[in-house]
């Protein structure tokens, strides 16, 4: 198993052990968080990677796979970026500095984020790849709201169920204010694709690797 391979795999690994922990405390109404529903995808994505890089060589031969793990990659890009700067702020301590909330909230994803930056092929993204990005994010919030005003299952953990998030909580700020909301995160979702495809016109691995051994920048 070369570097690559085995750094996708530990990542892997920390996502299972995060969304684990999760179900195990809190139950299977964690899978109703885009949070876990994004750390899914990943730990599932890259053991489908390392299996698949085992049997074909390195990733970085595959535009298409590499386009789709950009998708993967913004997926759970937005898990931090929203749990940092609008969740974060309001958890108590002790729901914090927890190993299961710095798993799913920042050991996975900036791990994916750095994986992505820094061992996959540049100049390997279509112009309009960000956008295609961005549909599934909108299909969650579509599901969250379908949850929150019609299936109403209960989600573990907040104070806004059955919706999972204080920001689209229609009952209580209104679907104007939480349209707009939602809005103000897709569009920022599409900024942020496109700078990881700004900035992986100019690092990342310049050719296919041989041996897919390295981590480091050719």
């Amino acid at each position: 198993m070369s570097k690559t391979q085995a750094f996708r795999s530990l990542i892997a690994l920390l996502g299972l052990i995060g969304v684990s922990i999760q179900i195990k405390q809190s139950g299977w109404g964690m899978l109703l968080y885009y949070t876990t529903l994004s750390n899914v995808i990943v730990f599932s994505f890259l053991t489908y990677l390392v299996i698949n890089e085992k049997r074909q060589g390195s990733i970085n031969s595959n535009p298409k796979l590499l386009r789709l793990k950009g998708g993967v990659t913004m997926t759970i890009m937005i898990t931090f970026m929203v749990y940092h700067f609008l969740l974060a702020p309001k958890v108590r301590a002790y729901d914090y500095y927890t190993i299961r909330n710095f798993l799913v909230h920042y050991i996975v994803p900036l791990s994916t984020i750095f994986d992505t930056l820094i061992c996959d092929r540049r100049k390997i993204y279509h112009w309009f790849d960000p956008i295609i990005w961005t549909c599934l994010p909108l299909l969650y919030f579509g599901f969250a709201l379908i949850n929150g005003l019609l299936l109403k299952w209960p989600i573990p953990g907040t104070a806004d169920s059955p919706f999972p998030y204080f920001f689209i909580n229609m009952n209580k700020y209104g679907a104007q204010q939480v349209l707009i909301n939602a809005l103000v995160i897709a569009l920022l979702y599409l900024l942020f694709g496109y700078i990881l495809l700004g900035i992986k016109q100019m690092i990342g691995q310049k050719r296919q690797l041989t041996d897919n051994s390295s981590l480091n920048m050719s």
